[in-house]
């Protein structure tokens, strides 16, 4: 995730300010570019790579089979992947409806350049690299000195985080002034917060998929939890047409993804009260 973060923070401050400020031709190029450079760099490292290590024929009849508990557990973490979903809402929205409308209403001027809305990716890929960093540091603390709380916990206090993040969008469209651009304190606080809570759920939860999943199909529980991403994005790209809805208020549109976020905090609590016991004993993954 951290590595992930590193590029976003790059990509908008070329792409978006070519596409944004120069055509759009140029800043899709640029993305072309590095994306065929990414795909030589892969194919001359592929000698340096570990072989594959593909169980044989005898090895796969002779695999254990899945227990009773071992398919309540898949049954558990399926069920939570459209729950994740619904929960990365407000996230995945910095992607969407987020940018256009802070094109449109927020002051981007810094001194005597008005910065293209693209960068507020790379803000938020920026607090949340920090953010990632911080988490990870606080728990390593915390742990050194008192139980650390497990995986389910600390999706439940990224909730809490992610709630607080989108009350700040929601400030912002309320208290915009008449006629005026919204200042970039509610926006900041928003990424900051939200970066806080994507730390507490992201990569807990796929620590969390890794952890509990049956050994003989790991890798396939795995594929499975980035479901989550196509389920939020296409929810997504549904509920940002609301923001063009003269129906639907500012306000009440990010009122929209505060529910989601607390949609998701209700449901993990859910969760940990159902699953929680029968992995107490388990040292919880590291943030």
């Amino acid at each position: 995730y951290m590595a992930n973060n590193v590029s976003v923070i790059a990509a908008p401050l070329v792409s978006g300010t070519l596409g944004q400020k120069v055509g759009w031709h140029y800043g899709f190029g640029a993305a072309g570019v590095v994306m065929v450079i990414g795909l030589i760099i892969y194919l001359a490292g592929r000698p340096f790579l570990p072989p594959d290590e593909r169980p044989t024929r005898e090895e796969r009849e002779t695999r254990e089979k899945l227990s009773r508990g071992d398919w309540l557990c898949v049954l558990y973490l399926v069920i939570l992947i459209p729950v994740l979903a619904i929960a990365l809402l407000t996230n995945q929205e910095i992607f969407n409806a987020y940018l256009i409308w802070g094109d449109q209403h927020f002051d981007l001027r810094f001194m005597d350049y008005t910065m293209p809305s693209s960068w507020l990716i790379t803000l938020d890929a920026t607090l949340s690299f920090s953010m990632l960093v911080a988490v990870a540091a606080f728990w390593k603390w915390w742990g050194s000195r008192r139980r650390e709380p497990d995986e389910i916990s600390k999706m439940i206090i990224g909730s809490v985080f992610t709630i607080a993040g989108g009350l700040c969008l929601f400030m912002a469209a309320l208290t915009q002034p008449e006629g005026g651009k919204i200042g970039l304190f509610w926006p900041f606080m928003f990424h900051l917060l939200n970066s806080i809570g994507f730390a507490h759920i992201l990569p807990i939860s796929l620590a969390l998929f890794s952890k509990i999943a049956p050994r003989q199909i790991n890798a396939t529980v795995i594929g499975l939890y980035y479901l989550a991403f196509f389920l939020a994005n296409y929810t997504v790209g549904q509920i940002g047409q609301l923001y063009s809805d003269p129906n639907v208020s500012t306000p009440t549109f990010w009122l929209i993804h505060v529910a989601s976020a607390a949609f998701g905090l209700v449901a993990f609590v859910l969760f940990k009260m159902a699953i929680g016991k029968r992995f107490a004993g388990e040292a919880p993954a590291r943030a």
